[in-house]
């Protein structure tokens, strides 16, 4: 994601007067630079499985679950030493707790980058849009190579994309109305 701030244009795109307001390009200014056509059942019609996340949140919950199988195997094992002899095998056992709350700690991090919410919208979009959006957002980008085809996944919902800001930056302007 570029680290870029804004004037007055995005992408050759006049910034709203509220987006300027509040220093951040809105998304009706977003999606003007690049096409994108509403289409809510083209993965879920195609197969998700031909589908790859290029951008945005990502799903962990695979390697979550794995760390969870690991700790679940920890467990086992501190309980097997604190059956044997718990006495004798004390550093053991808190070398096996210290490795099951890294695993936890690791599952909390893996969760934070997951999908904030659901995704209420798909657009299909053009090849510079999948780009617009990698560059300058983490807006959620999925990728199909068998059709060679981009989609955006939109998670939000209801207001207007004037009102809605995404995070990059423009200058603000203090005499923009709302």
């Amino acid at each position: 994601m570029r680290d870029i701030t804004f004037k007055d244009y995005f992408c050759g795109n006049k910034i709203s007067e509220y987006g300027r307001k509040n220093g951040r390009v809105d998304y009706a200014t977003l999606v003007k630079a690049f096409d994108a056509v509403l289409n809510n059942n083209i993965i879920q019609a195609t197969g998700w499985e031909y589908w790859e996340q290029e951008n945005g949140y990502i799903d962990n919950e695979d390697e979550i679950d794995e760390i969870r199988e690991q700790i679940e195997e920890l467990e086992a094992e501190k309980e097997a030493a604190e059956e044997s002899s718990p006495e004798a095998l004390e550093d053991k056992i808190e070398e096996l707790e210290a490795k099951i709350d890294a695993l936890e700690d690791k599952i909390e991090e893996l969760e934070e980058e997951q999908i904030p919410g659901e995704i209420f919208q798909y657009y299909i979009i053009s090849d510079n849009g999948a780009r617009i959006l990698e560059d300058y957002t983490n807006e959620i980008v999925f990728y199909n190579s068998e059709l060679d085809m981009y989609v955006w996944g939109v998670t939000h919902w209801g207001t207007s994309w004037d009102y809605v800001l995404t995070d990059i930056q423009c200058e603000r302007d203090e005499t923009a109305r709302a």
